[in-house]
């Protein structure tokens, strides 16, 4: 499990990461799943890097988010300035997945759910998920795979899921929406693997959390066949 780590100050060698790692298109639409609605909303510099990278290769790049308890996701989009950021680029564009062609998909085995309504379109298109790296009251951190729990197109989630135990949810939702590639800001380093519990465990580490002390990493490494320490012995990080 390969994880690529960059100085924030050389984040130009993001585009040399996306082309060796095989994402060179042409695509009819990318998917692009910041945390604008929750606590840690990635910086302007790896937003601009990461859309227009992949606006050159798509027909269309489409920043996505669900209603958290606190936002909205296009009122957010707004707030942080990022329509502002990619006013004039015509192939961006903003869509809030809460309502948006839900459909219900199973959980195999899942721990807390069955089914997971989420926008067709996740599933449909790459993905590439957008995080920055904190920590977080219900599941220690919230980094790359608790930025998914963004993608469960539901209102009220948090009196709705939060009760069932919130990294068991993580760890289900992880079963069935799966990121082409996962982009995480970490104090002075950009992470990038499109393993998204790879790229977890050593962000995690970057803001001073040990990734054994996270429940959710330990469902997601079990759920695939693994115990969690020897997961973290697998990851690989590259610096670039």
């Amino acid at each position: 499990m390969i994880v690529y780590k960059i100085s924030s100050g050389k984040i130009a060698l993001l585009k040399d990461i996306f082309l060796e790692k095989g994402f060179t298109g042409p695509y009819t639409r990318v998917l692009i799943k910041p945390n604008v609605c929750g606590f840690y909303p990635p910086s302007h510099l790896l937003m601009k890097t990461v859309v227009e990278y992949f606006s050159e290769l798509s027909e269309k790049v489409v920043l996505v988010e669900t209603e958290s308890t606190m936002y909205k996701p296009m009122n957010r989009f707004r707030e942080l300035g990022y329509v502002e950021l990619f006013k004039d680029n015509p192939r961006v564009k903003f869509l809030d997945l809460t309502n948006f062609d839900v459909v219900k998909v199973s959980v195999p085995e899942g721990r807390a759910l069955r089914k997971i309504p989420v926008s067709r379109i996740v599933l449909d298109f790459p993905l590439v998920n957008v995080a920055r790296a904190g920590t977080h009251p219900s599941t220690r951190v919230t980094i790359a795979l608790k930025n998914l729990f963004g993608l469960v197109s539901a209102k009220h989630k948090y009196l709705r899921y939060h009760p069932l135990g919130m990294d068991k949810v993580v760890a289900d939702i992880a079963k069935v929406i799966k990121p082409a590639l996962n982009i995480v800001e970490v104090p002075g380093s950009i992470l990038v693997s499109e393993d998204a519990l790879a790229v977890d465990i050593v962000a995690s580490r970057e803001i001073g959390v040990d990734p054994l002390e996270v429940k959710h990493f330990h469902y997601i490494a079990e759920d695939r066949g693994y115990l969690l320490e020897d997961y973290i012995k697998s990851v690989k990080i590259i610096s670039k």
